[in-house]
């Protein structure tokens, strides 16, 4: 009742002092106040939007007449404003009258209708402006004729606006017949309609208008589609051009040629900090602009508290200064709420960019980077670079603004402490300034910690990323404790620095929590003592608020500075990255083919791999191939023959000569490398579908059976580094992507190592012969039976080409090549000798179930593809990553709080904080509570509307991020490939597309956040206001001074503590979807227990090494099918058992089971009477050796690869060494075994790795052993060794081989075959040749094969 008195005694002083509703002046106010509403309502709609789904309507009319309209209602505005001013200025009424405030705000409304006619977003919109151009005309109109009929007279400064307002009218008829129209369009075209709005979707900041923008409405349709359905990938509009990664990267990269070009070779520090500077320093600007508007409105904030409480102190009641007072204060924080929200947004958008350019810069500088470089820094470090380093940039622009910014505000509050209690504040700096300095050395400590936790986490997440990658063979050797413990103390080691960092951050944190107290402490005692500023209330309060403004650049800078410490050290290591060595174009120049007959030139070359060894890696090399001819490669292990094919590639360093190169490159390499995605992606590689020559390469290259066999053919999806495939499927995928790539030079390195005898026969045939018949073919191969086919043979020895020439030339010379040859002849004659009778007696007992001896084997045609995958229709080998959907309730901050409460303890604090400071308004002007609850109330909707979006965005950024990370790895692995292929641009755009898609997802997440806080500030601000207003209308005696400081020193705290609780409610229910996708795979099923002790064997088991498989049933999912369909038979003690078939016949899944790396579904294996899968695997694993398929090496030494739990002196590593025919290489080393291995043993040769792995085995000696094609990338001659080596080495051992090659498994006791994952035969190898078994088909086949290929022709020389 109070409240209405003082609103009617407002009215009358308008009106001269009299209240009487009939007056014209009355009347007049009345229709100002009915505009102030609907303009009060036409700003909300504009800055929120309206908050339920809306249709956006057609292009706006924006034709001559609502301009010629809106030119005249700006004329009556600033009619308006002028005479305003004047009486105010002139002071013609009085001070007291408030006739210059009436004319300011009819000035105001008259401005903002001239916007009315030019916003019309929305349907809301047009009927609330229609509504309102209607109302304020008919009743003006109404008034005047009123007038008019009563005095005959009209003043003259109301003519023109009456004019104008019938003008309003007649646009309002228009506004109308449109909205008729347009509603009838929609009925009839809704389906243009909708993909209208789809495309607008699309491009939505582009097409937004600026209030639009300003107010963030422009993210409204995602919002609401959220609000309806959870969001997905697919509605994710795509980025702007202008955020887009390929803009961002042409702008640096630029700028960075550019740098690079001006700067010495010796002085290129901070260049990746100059060109980024160079690029956005402009568009930074604008962010600068907005963060100082911020900085001057809060700190402005103290002066009208200040202000407030002297006007309380005024004896006489003044309202027209005290709502000057609240018209400040509205602009303070309307000004303060904007700049801020656009200053937090441009500065993440503008990081957006960089993060996207130096992303791209890293991958497009691992495509050029060279062998040095890549020695340098590993596949996982440039991931790093990349996840961490680059990405850290999307925050470090607001951190940076907010540093200077946060400086700026603590300078300013010492002014405004000046300027308010004078010379008492001097001693408030002297606290202020000591925290300052004490802080300097916490900054240089910080940024030492952090530069030491960056090298600490790099080595980690390489290790890591090792470990993960090579985590079969780890299985296999039972190495899990062993790299458990490096990972742990690497982990600990970077959580060393880690805590000394957070132990280092809470002193200077301390520091500045504690000055706000101790300087207001003492700059109430200067003022006790100088007398500068009275102690009251105005002083008190204006203080508290100055220091309150202080403290959050206390409170901020020290993380502020330390996060900059950080981005510079990240800054630091990609310019190392980016100024590393890159490939040198001119190392191969390619030269159109013309009419050339010349495919390949090389003179006098020398190259090295390392330039600082005197020792080149190949040797005066000479060699020139023409157009068409088929070329083979051969030479012991080690002899350089791979570091050829990288000599005509380009990829290895040219000390001297020169190559020359005619037309395009397919290579396959000798470690296969497959991407994630479908068989046909892997093989097409970016070409066009061409149906007829993809089912030929798929044909010539043996892949017709195994894509048959599989659920989904060719659509089958491969999983990362191509885990669900065989090795023999991954390297006949890759020669089918080189035999469709339709290249006119072909570098095949070693590409039969992975498939069976037979099938290398086939690949030989009908791809290298047949397919590639007029191709230039340089085969890199250890199989001497291909030899003779070929056009020229080039013989390699310690780098050198020792020999050259057709295979009758070769064999009359002699020498190295003989040598092969000899090697191979040795072999195939004891096939012959098999091959025509039985030999030997039998030397263990065949335990096999009699019907399997009925099973057939498959014929030539019939040679892959044999176990088929096939599993439920519609399921994938492989999955994509799972993600909750919609609200998942309170589940996910249970798990989290279990761990860590701070988050919510801090998200309570500011909820109990907000409900405080309420509490304290109410308790001064009770009337507050009716705004307080409404705009809590929709605060809470706004919030949970805000959550349905934002939950969703983060949950696919989820699946957005590793992609780019995944991508990087694997390209990164396979870059020789991709280069070799001149794939290069492909790669670069579709990694654009993966970061672009990225970068929507923190665009949007960003935005969407801004819109939400800018809501909340708006609704907590007409709190502020509304607090403000009624301390304005309460009666002098009513409310001291000292009360009326306290309010508002908490109501303008007020937005502020809502934000924080807002922002850390929100950040903490975003975030809190790493913890399920945390669980997700902390749910997968684990394997079973290392130790297991109620059932350990004894420290001698297996005293014998017998091993029996009883119907023994593999299957590699519950529901797939059997992949080892009930094998039963007995490995004797100490006989050596040849595990053959073809390729995916199911030898590597037995060996699997041996190693319980998958269970068996039914069935048993027993070793020396004891059931493998009732004991802990790791004392099963530690008893069993394995030189696995794929030989692995780990980034260190030759020593901690041969013997990494450290178990064995340097002599037992020698007489290891010397046995695997490594000792002469290793020992000519300078480091000896100390000498390095690079990541997966990069500079090493394949057939060297399988060495190593062949070393570790002899210094375990288990009494089981198993060759996994141990020897498939080694020369006959070295596995002729080799097979001597082990068997003298292992005699009494039981050994399992599974080999391609034949002769590696006929001098075997027993022979096992598999087929389709049956045991069709189980042997010894003569009483298998003596009938009609698959394993004497297999062997005439090689035999034949042999025969055909070179045996007619070296027996003649021999």
């Amino acid at each position: 009742m109070a409240s209405m008195t003082t609103l009617l005694g407002v009215l009358a002083f308008i009106c001269e002092g009299k209240l009487d509703f009939g007056s014209f002046c009355f009347q007049r106010t009345i229709i100002d106040v009915i505009n102030l509403l609907f303009l009060f309502v036409f700003y909300l709609l504009l800055l929120g939007g309206s908050v339920k789904k809306h249709q956006s309507s057609v292009v706006n009319i924006r034709d001559w007449i609502s301009l010629v309209v809106s030119i005249c209602c700006a004329l009556t505005s600033i009619l308006y404003l002028g005479a305003g001013l004047w009486n105010l200025i002139a002071k013609n009424d009085g001070f007291n009258n408030l006739s210059w405030l009436v004319a300011l705000v009819r000035g105001l409304i008259w401005i903002s209708l001239a916007i009315s006619l030019f916003v019309q977003k929305s349907q809301w919109m047009r009927f609330l402006i229609t509504a309102w151009w209607v109302s304020f005309s008919l009743l003006v109109s109404a008034l005047h004729i009123e007038v008019l009929f009563g005095t005959h007279s009209i003043e003259i400064l109301d003519i023109f606006p009456w004019l104008v307002n019938i003008l309003l009218l007649f646009c309002a008829l228009r506004n109308f017949i449109h909205l008729v129209r347009k509603r009838a369009e929609d009925e009839s075209l809704s389906e243009l309609l909708l993909e209208e709005k789809e495309e607008k979707n699309q491009t939505e900041i582009c097409q937004a208008s600026f209030l639009s923008k300003l107010a963030f409405s422009w993210i409204n349709p995602l919002l609401s589609l959220g609000y309806v359905r959870p969001l997905a990938l697919e509605d994710i509009p795509s980025i702007t051009i202008e955020d887009e990664s390929n803009l961002a990267y042409q702008k640096f990269a630029n700028a960075w040629e550019s740098l690079v070009r001006e700067t010495s070779s010796s002085d290129r520090r901070n260049l990746v900090l100059r060109a980024i500077t160079k690029v956005y320093f402009k568009e930074n600007i604008i962010i600068v602009v907005c963060a100082l508007l911020r900085t001057i409105a809060v700190v402005a904030l103290p002066l009208l508290l200040y202000a407030f409480v002297n006007y309380s102190n005024q004896d006489e009641e003044n309202l027209q200064e005290g709502l000057v007072l609240l018209g400040c204060l509205i602009l303070s924080k309307v000004v303060e709420s904007l700049s801020q929200r656009h200053w937090y947004f441009d500065s993440r958008r503008s990081g957006m960019r960089m993060r996207s350019a130096l992303m791209v810069a890293v991958y497009q500088k691992q495509l050029k980077l060279s062998s040095l470089g890549r020695r340098r820094h590993s596949a996982g470090e440039i991931v790093n670079y990349i996840a961490v380093d680059a990405y850290r940039m999307g925050e470090c622009l607001w951190w940076f603004h907010s540093t200077w910014s946060l400086v700026l505000q603590l300078f300013m509050s010492i002014g405004v402490l000046f300027s308010v209690v004078g010379l008492g504040a001097i001693p408030g700096l002297v606290p202020l300034l000591t925290c300052g300095f004490l802080n300097m050395p916490f900054a240089k400590l910080l940024q030492k910690c952090q530069s030491e936790f960056m090298i600490a986490q790099d080595e980690r997440l390489r290790t890591t990323s090792e470990i993960l990658n090579s985590m079969k063979i780890i299985k296999l050797q039972s190495w899990e404790e062993k790299f458990k413990g490096l990972i742990e103390s690497q982990r600990g080691k970077e959580f060393k620095w880690l805590s000394k960092q957070q132990l280092f951050r809470p002193y200077g944190t301390v520091l500045y929590w504690m000055s706000p107290t101790i300087v207001s402490s003492v700059v109430f005692l200067g003022c006790a003592l100088f007398g500068s500023a009275p102690l009251n209330a105005g002083t008190i309060f204006t203080v508290l608020a100055t220091l309150r403004s202080m403290a959050e650049p206390v409170r901020m800078l020290p993380e502020a500075l330390s996060i900059l410490i950080q981005v510079k050290v990240s800054f630091d290591r990609i310019n190392t990255f980016l100024l590393d060595d890159e490939l040198n174009n001119n190392e191969v120049r390619k030269i159109p083919l013309q009419n050339s007959d010349r495919s390949v030139k090389i003179q006098a070359g020398n190259f090295s791999w390392d330039p600082e060894i005197t020792s080149p890696t190949l040797k005066s090399v000479d060699l020139e191939i023409k157009r068409g001819q088929k070329i083979a490669v051969c030479g012991p292990v080690g002899a350089g023959k791979s570091s050829l094919l990288y000599a005509v590639l380009g990829e290895i360093p040219k000390l001297s000569g020169s190559v020359h190169v005619f037309e395009s490159i397919a290579y396959v390499s000798q470690t296969s490398w497959i991407q994630s995605g479908t068989i046909r992606d892997n093989i097409l590689y970016g070409k066009p579908m061409d149906a007829d020559k993809y089912e030929k390469a798929i044909k010539a290259c043996a892949l017709d059976k195994d894509i048959n066999s599989f659920d989904h053919g060719d659509l089958t999806e491969i999983g990362q580094r191509g885990i669900n495939m065989s090795g023999g499927q991954k390297q006949r995928i890759q020669l089918a992507r080189a035999v469709y790539n339709d290249a006119d030079i072909y570098l095949l390195d070693d590409p039969f190592s992975a498939v069976d005898a037979h099938t290398a026969a086939v690949l030989f045939n009908d791809c290298v012969m047949t397919a590639l018949e007029k191709k230039t073919v340089i085969l890199v191969t250890h199989q001497v039976e291909f030899l003779s086919e070929v056009d020229r043979i080039l013989v390699m020895e310690g780098g050198k080409i020792t020999q050259s020439g057709s295979y009758e030339e070769l064999l009359k010379a002699g020498t190295a090549f003989q040598q092969l040859v000899n090697a191979h002849r040795d072999a195939i004659t004891v096939l012959g000798s098999l091959n025509s009778e039985g030999q030997g007696e039998s030397q263990g007992l065949a335990v096999v179930r009699p019907e399997m001896f009925n099973g057939s084997y498959p014929t030539k045609q019939n040679s892959e593809g044999e176990i088929s995958v096939k599993g439920p229709p519609g399921v994938q080998l492989t999955q994509d990553e799972e993600k909750e959907i919609g609200d998942v309730g309170w589940k996910p901050f249970l798990d989290y709080v279990s761990v860590s409460k701070g988050s919510l303890h801090l998200s309570l604090t500011g909820v109990t904080e907000v409900i405080a400071t309420i509490g304290i308004m109410a308790f001064i002007t009770w009337q507050v509570l009716i705004v307080a609850i409404l705009a809590m109330v929709a605060v809470n909707y706004i919030q949970g509307y805000y959550m349905s979006s934002a939950r969703e965005l983060i949950r696919v950024n989820g699946t957005t991020k590793a992609p780019v990370m995944n991508y990087a790895a694997e390209t990164s692995l396979g870059v020789v490939t991709i280069r070799a292929f001149n794939m290069v641009d492909r790669f670069f755009k579709n990694y654009l597309k993966l970061v672009d898609t990225d970068a929507t997802l923190f665009f949007l997440s960003n935005a969407a956040m801004e819109w939400l806080v800018l809501r909340i500030e708006t609704l907590q601000n007409l709190t502020l206001f509304t607090a403000a207003f009624f301390l304005l209308l309460l009666p002098k005696s009513q409310v001291t001074p000292g009360l009326v400081g306290l309010s508002l020193s908490y109501a303008l705290s007020l937005t502020g503590t809502q934000i924080f609780a807002s922002r850390w409610y929100c950040n903490l229910s975003n975030y809190i979807i790493s913890v399920e996708r945390i669980k997700q795979f902390m749910h997968l099923p684990a394997e079973p227990p290392a130790i297991i002790e109620d059932n350990r064997p004894p420290s001698s088991w297996p005293p014998k090494g017998r091993i029996e498989l009883q119907e023994l049933k593999i299957r590699y999912r519950p529901n797939a099918p059997l992949v080892l369909k009930g094998i039963s038979c007995t490995f004797r003690e100490g006989t050596r058992v040849g595990v053959v078939g073809r390729t995916g016949s199911g030898k590597t899944t037995l060996i699997s089971a041996l190693f319980r790396l998958v269970e068996p579904a039914s069935g048993k294996i027993l070793i020396d009477g004891l059931d493998i899968c009732s004991m802990g695997l790791k004392d099963l694993r530690m008893k069993l050796s394995i030189i696995p398929q794929e030989p692995t090496l780990f980034r260190g030494s030759i020593r901690t690869n041969l013997d990494p739990l450290g178990l064995y002196s340097d002599d037992e590593i020698w007489k290891a060494l010397e046995k695997c025919q490594l000792k002469t290489t290793i020992s000519g080393l300078p480091n000896k075994l100390d000498s390095s291995v690079s990541d997966e043993g990069e500079n090493w040769s394949v057939g060297q790795r399988q060495l190593f792995c062949l070393g570790r085995v002899l210094l375990k000696r288990n009494r089981i052993l198993v060759l996994d094609e141990a020897t498939a990338s080694i020369d006959s001659a070295t596995d002729a060794i080799l097979q001597r080596v082990i068997r003298q080495e292992f005699s009494n051992c039981t050994v399992i081989t599974v080999a391609h090659r034949v002769p590696t498994v006929i001098d075997s006791d027993m022979v096992m075959v598999l087929s389709y994952g049956k045991l069709p035969e189980y042997d010894e190898p003569s009483n298998l040749m003596e009938i009609n078994s698959s394993f004497s088909k297999l062997v005439a086949e090689y035999w034949s094969s042999c025969r055909s290929n070179s045996y007619q022709n070296f027996s003649s020389y021999q």
